[in-house]
C-alpha cells in the first residue's frame, strides 16, 4: 500500500476556508456553527461536515466537501503519528518500562521498539512547517540542508513532475479556471519553467491538485466514468504518495524507488 500524501498546514487552512466559503455561498443555515479560520481545529470542521451534509445541500458542495475533508483527515493521520512517536520517546526518556508502554498500545516490549523504529522511519523527513511560497523557499534555501534522499527523488522524477504540472495547467485552461482558483497551480508552472523543483514542490503540488479537484466545473462532470482531468489528478496523487514513502524506505535500508 502506498504511503499517504503528506499534508502541509497551508493545505489544511485552505481546505477549511474553502469549506466555509462554499457553505456561505449556498446560504447554509447552520454555517454559524462552522469554524472558518485557517487556524481552526480540523476535527471541528470534519464533525460539522458529518452532521450537516443533508439532502438540502447542493451535490457539488457535498462533493467538494469530501475532497477537502479527506485532506483534513490526512493531516490528522500524520499528526497522530507525530504525537504517538513523541509520547513513546517521552515514556522511554522518563523511565517507563517497555511493558508499561506496550500495554497502552497493545504490543509487547519488542513491539514498542519496533513501533518507534517504524514511526521514526516514516517521519524521518517529515517537516509539517515546510516553507512553500517561492519567496520563503529562496530565503530558506541557504539556511537549511535538504535531505539528500528527497532531493535525489525529485531530481530522479523531474521529468514526470514537470509533465504532471503541464497536464494540470492544461486541464485548468480547459475548464477555464480563473486566476483566483489556480493560485498554487500558477506557482507550480513558474517553478517548472524556472527549473526550480525541490521537496517543497510536492506540497505545492497537493495544493494545486486541490484547486483543480474542487473546481465546480470539474465536480459537475459525469461521475459514472473517469475523464482526463481525473487521470491527471491521480498521477499527481501517486507522485505525492511515492514521495511520502521516502522516509520509510530510507529507514528500512531499502533503496528509494517509486511504489508499484
Amino acid at each position: 500500500m502506498a504511503a499517504r500524501p503528506k499534508v502541509h498546514r497551508s493545505e489544511v487552512g485552505r481546505a477549511i476556508v474553502m469549506v466555509a466559503g462554499r457553505r456561505a455561498k449556498v446560504d447554509d443555515p447552520h454555517r454559524w456553527r462552522l469554524p472558518d479560520s485557517p487556524d481552526s481545529d480540523p476535527r471541528e470542521v470534519l464533525d460539522y461536515l458529518r452532521k450537516f451534509s443533508g439532502a438540502s445541500t447542493p451535490r457539488w458542495v457535498l462533493q467538494a466537501d469530501v475532497c477537502d475533508a479527506l485532506t483534513l483527515n490526512n493531516w490528522l493521520w500524520w499528526e497522530d503519528r507525530r504525537r504517538e512517536l513523541h509520547f513513546l520517546r517521552a515514556g522511554r526518556d522518563r523511565g517507563l518500562f517497555l511493558s508499561q508502554l506496550g500495554a497502552q498500545v497493545g504490543v509487547g516490549k519488542q513491539g514498542v521498539l519496533d513501533r518507534i523504529d517504524r514511526l521514526e522511519a516514516l517521519l524521518r523527513y517529515d517537516r509539517p512547517d515546510e516553507k512553500i511560497t517561492r519567496a520563503a523557499r529562496r530565503l530558506d534555501q541557504e539556511a537549511r540542508e535538504r535531505a539528500p534522499d528527497e532531493l535525489a527523488w525529485v531530481e530522479c522524477h523531474r521529468d514526470e513532475i514537470v509533465a504532471v504540472i503541464d497536464e494540470l495547467a492544461g486541464q485548468a485552461d480547459r475548464f477555464a479556471i480563473d486566476e483566483e482558483g489556480r493560485e498554487w497551480l500558477d506557482e507550480l508552472v513558474i517553478d517548472a519553467r524556472d527549473d526550480d523543483l525541490r521537496p517543497a514542490t510536492m506540497v505545492v503540488l497537493g495544493l494545486a491538485s486541490a484547486e483543480l479537484r474542487t473546481a465546480p466545473a470539474v465536480l459537475e462532470l459525469d461521475s459514472s466514468r473517469p475523464f482526463a482531468v481525473h487521470t491527471v489528478l491521480a498521477r499527481a496523487d501517486r507522485l505525492r504518495c511515492d514521495f511520502a514513502a521516502i522516509g520509510a524506505s530510507a529507514g528500512s535500508g531499502r533503496p528509494v524507488v517509486a511504489a508499484d
